[in-house]
């Protein structure tokens, strides 16, 4: 489908698209993993830009830094 010169993709679509289950596409709406957008109060569609997202990495804004306490033994 597409609106103003944007594609959008079906579920089934994107998940070929990702090379993922549509149950996995699912899961990923509800938990907010995979940004979507809902056209017509029910239907859920995503763009090219929210397939790439899914998978883009983001870099740790800090630097972690150890949890390993100095001198910390484990119990025997």
């Amino acid at each position: 489908m597409e609106v103003n010169g944007e594609i959008f993709y079906t579920y089934s679509e994107a998940a070929a698209r990702l090379e993922v289950s549509e149950s996995s596409l699912h899961k990923w709406v509800a938990s907010g993993r995979i940004r979507h957008h809902v056209l017509g109060g029910r239907l859920i569609r995503f763009t090219e830009e929210d397939l790439e997202s899914a998978f883009r990495v983001v870099e740790p804004a800090t630097e972690v830094s150890s949890t390993r306490r100095r001198g910390w033994r484990r119990p025997r």
